[in-house]
């Protein structure tokens, strides 16, 4: 047998699985995979039914398997799954008019706010002058748009922000990590440590100026939905509550891999941007809440 953990697969008999990935052999003729479309399975090698897919070296999701979720294989769902899940909610998708209007203005509100008084000319500005003061304010208000950070979370800001000498670290290594020269890795590990400082080093504000200025590339990062997202898809996140660029780094690769698939269902299903994805994952990942909100409504 010639498969072992980085093969490619596709199973004859059963071509709704999709692709998948060879994650353990477990005998000369005995190994488990991963398979996009139903998850973890135990299969008996035969080239009569199994087809190698050598072309294919690698993918967003079977690259990055959590194993500890598939021991649950109950909560897995494929793409097509969570795509139903949100069409219940949202039943126009990306354009739904109730979408629109409660998960996506909001956000495109609050990025007005920070593009307009932030924008790189007038944050440049505004540090030249040194009216860190300023610049604080402006932040703090463009947070304040959104419910994406909790209220606790917006006071250990608003806390730490209170001292100019706070202030004056926050504004440069705000301004940075948005319009700064160096590598984005770079750039998050200095504000995560600005963060930390103020002792302000949460995900959420960690992860929202970048998510509101450039929507196409960045990902916000709601701990609780975020691992839940990652957990009915068994993608490994690397979740660590301290701030660090791995977590971020495959939370990032797991939104290219959502932004990219989504497209093959459609025009309401294709992402303008990262602030689609997220919702994606919020409604997924709350699904049962709704639902037990509905039926209690009822």
């Amino acid at each position: 047998m010639r498969l072992n953990n980085r093969t490619f697969i596709k199973h004859k008999n059963k071509p709704e699985w999709g692709l998948g990935k060879v994650t353990q052999v477990l005998s000369p003729s005995k190994f488990r995979a991963f398979f996009i479309n139903s998850g973890m399975t135990t299969l008996l090698y035969s080239p009569n039914y199994i087809d190698i897919i050598p072309e294919i070296n690698s993918h967003p999701l079977l690259d990055n398997v959590d194993h500890s979720q598939t021991k649950t294989p109950a909560t897995y769902k494929s793409m097509q799954k969570m795509v139903d899940i949100f069409l219940k909610i949202f039943p126009e998708g990306f354009n739904d008019e109730k979408f629109i209007r409660e998960e996506r203005q909001p956000k495109l509100e609050a990025r007005e706010i920070l593009v307009s008084s932030l924008g790189r000319e007038a944050f440049q500005k505004l540090l030249e002058e040194e009216d860190f003061k300023e610049i604080t304010r402006l932040s703090l208000s463009v947070i304040n748009k959104t419910t994406l950070i909790f209220p606790n979370e917006k006071m250990s800001l608003k806390e730490g922000l209170v001292d100019t000498e706070n202030q004056e670290l926050f504004c440069n290594s705000l301004f940075q990590l948005l319009y700064g020269d160096q590598d984005i890795k770079s750039r998050f590990i200095n504000f995560a440590k600005i963060l930390t400082t103020l002792k302000a080093d949460k995900w959420t504000t960690q992860t929202y100026f970048l998510y509101l200025a450039d929507p196409e590339k960045y990902l916000f990062l709601k701990p609780t939905v975020t691992k839940k997202a990652a957990e009915i898809c068994a993608f490994q996140l690397h979740y660590d509550p301290k701030l660090n660029w791995k977590t971020y780094r495959a939370l990032l690769d797991f939104g290219e891999y959502f932004k990219a698939d989504l497209k093959a269902y459609g025009d309401n299903l294709t992402p303008r941007d990262m602030i689609d994805i997220q919702s994606f994952f919020w409604a997924v990942a709350n699904a049962d809440k709704s639902k037990r909100i509905k039926k209690k409504a009822e």
